[in-house]
């Protein structure tokens, strides 16, 4: 008996470490997950935040280009010989400026509430690390960190939901730009051949 104890103490010494060391793997493989995901968020972060600041720039742009056209009226409303053509056409861009504004601007709080729910996300998922590891120490911590994963899972679709509706909209301010344009154009040269036309007219007169 004296000799056997030994070993079994030793048997059980093993079986407790090994049982150690499989908690502790199943430990790090479930906190690899959130992770994982908290990487991708953050890459998303990145080039949303990237997106977001070109639109910014492109909004100052736009109030520039606004507050110009706008002296160009003030100054053709008030000179000695207005132009009525002159003024529509300052109007008209004004007004495609300010749909054009709108639009960016609508754009801009979609990718700020992806961004905002992106960062929620990494805010669950890192608490969801955290109660992993806690875990160790009260098994309660298994089910908030269950809970906090299914929520920060749950906000990220919604932050990919947002941006894909900005992602919809990225083309209408193009294409409505390029209708507006594609208009003026015409209007200019249907302008360049009124007098022209009327001149060919005079010509048979005489």
């Amino acid at each position: 008996m004296k000799v056997i104890l030994p070993r079994r103490q030793i048997h059980l010494q093993r079986v407790c470490s090994v049982n150690v060391m499989n908690d502790w793997s199943g430990i790090i493989s479930a906190g690899v997950a959130p992770i994982i995901v908290i990487s991708a968020c953050g890459l998303l972060c990145l080039a949303f935040y990237n997106r977001l600041d070109a639109m910014v720039t492109r909004l100052r742009s736009f109030h520039r280009e606004r507050l110009r056209e706008e002296e160009s009226l003030v100054r053709q409303r008030f000179s000695a010989q207005p132009d009525n053509i002159e003024i529509i056409r300052h109007q008209e861009l004004l007004g495609m400026l300010q749909v054009q504004t709108h639009l960016v601007v609508r754009r801009a709080h979609l990718l700020r509430h992806a961004i905002g729910s992106l960062l929620l996300s990494i805010a669950c998922l890192v608490a969801c690390s955290l109660a992993v590891g806690l875990s160790t120490l009260w098994s309660g911590c298994t089910y908030a960190a269950v809970v906090l994963f299914v929520i920060g899972l749950a906000v990220l679709v919604v932050g990919v939901v947002f941006a894909m509706l900005e992602l919809k909209q990225a083309l209408l301010s193009i294409e409505q730009e390029g209708r507006f344009v594609t208009s003026l154009i015409t209007d200019l040269e249907v302008a360049g051949r009124a007098p022209a036309l009327d001149q060919s007219a005079a010509c048979r007169l005489d």
